[in-house]
C-alpha cells in the first residue's frame, strides 16, 4: 500500500528508523539508549583514536573510525556502536555508507557507567562474530585489557595499566 509506513517488527527495525546520530544500540533484539559519554570517557577515546588513526593512516593498514558508526552483526539481531573500530584493507568490503556489516578486525570500548553492557553483553557478540582483538579500557584507572580469539573463544591476551598494545596493528603506546 502506497503512503503507509511499515510497522516495525523487531527492535532492529525500530533502530533503523531512528535519526542519524542517535545514541542507541540493539543487543539481541533489545534497544539500549545511552546518555552522552562523560568528559573522561571522551578524553580517552580522543587519545586512542588520534594515535590509532595516525598509525593506521601512516602505514596504510585500513580505517580506524570513532563512534557513532553502526556495526551490524548478522544472525544476532544486534547493531552496536563501539567507541573505536578498525577494519583492515583486506576486509574493507564490510564497510558500507550506512555502517559496517560484519565483524571489524579490532573493537575498542571505553567503559561507561553501564559496565555490564561492554564487559558481558557486547563482549559476547564480538566474540561470536570473530572480532580478532577486543579492547576494554577503564577511563578512571587507564587499565587496558585485550581479548584475542583463540579456538573461537576470547582469552585475555594482554592486561596492563596505562599501555595500549595491539598485535594486529603492531602498535604500542602509553595512555
Amino acid at each position: 500500500m502506497d503512503g503507509i509506513a511499515q510497522v516495525p517488527k523487531t527492535a532492529l527495525d525500530v533502530f533503523r528508523m531512528l535519526p542519524e546520530g542517535t545514541l542507541c544500540e540493539v543487543i539481541n533484539n533489545t534497544l539500549y539508549m545511552s546518555p552522552a559519554p562523560n568528559f573522561y570517557h571522551q578524553d580517552i577515546v580522543s587519545l586512542l583514536i588520534t594515535r590509532i588513526r595516525t598509525w593506521t593512516d601512516e602505514h596504510a593498514l585500513g580505517k580506524a573510525i570513532v563512534s557513532p558508526v553502526d556495526v551490524y552483526f548478522e544472525g544476532t539481531m544486534s547493531a552496536l556502536q563501539p567507541d573505536i573500530i578498525f577494519v583492515g584493507n583486506k576486509r574493507m568490503e564490510i564497510a558500507k555508507k550506512d555502517g559496517i556489516y560484519g565483524a571489524p578486525d579490532i573493537v575498542v570500548e571505553v567503559l561507561s557507567d553501564d559496565k555490564k553492557r561492554d564487559t558481558v553483553m557486547k563482549k559476547q557478540i564480538y566474540e561470536q562474530a570473530g572480532v580478532q582483538e577486543y579492547f576494554i579500557v577503564d577511563p578512571n584507572t587507564k587499565q587496558v585489557t585485550r581479548f584475542d580469539v583463540q579456538d573461537g573463544a576470547y582469552i585475555v591476551a594482554y592486561e596492563d595499566a596505562k599501555e595500549f598494545r595491539s598485535q594486529i596493528l603492531g602498535l604500542t603506546f602509553s595512555l
